[in-house]
């Protein structure tokens, strides 16, 4: 019986809805995009917005970045 021993990557899983949520109100954070990509980020903002929190994103004068900034 041969066993072939393979390497496994382990993967680490980011929840962008609790990142998001820790998140003070009336502050702002800056996440990278290797982090977590911009379009992962702007559905939360997205659905949390629907929730009734209040955020808003920008990518404007950043690279490979995005600003959250968290109002309610």
């Amino acid at each position: 019986m041969n066993i072939n021993n393979k390497r496994v990557t382990l993967k680490k899983t980011i929840d962008v809805r609790n990142t998001l949520l820790a998140i003070q109100t009336s502050c702002s954070a800056v996440i990278k995009t290797k982090d977590i990509s911009a379009n992962r980020i702007r559905a939360m903002v997205s659905r949390l917005n629907k929730e009734g929190y209040e955020y808003q994103t920008s990518e404007k004068g950043f690279v490979d970045e995005i600003k959250v900034s968290r109002y309610k």
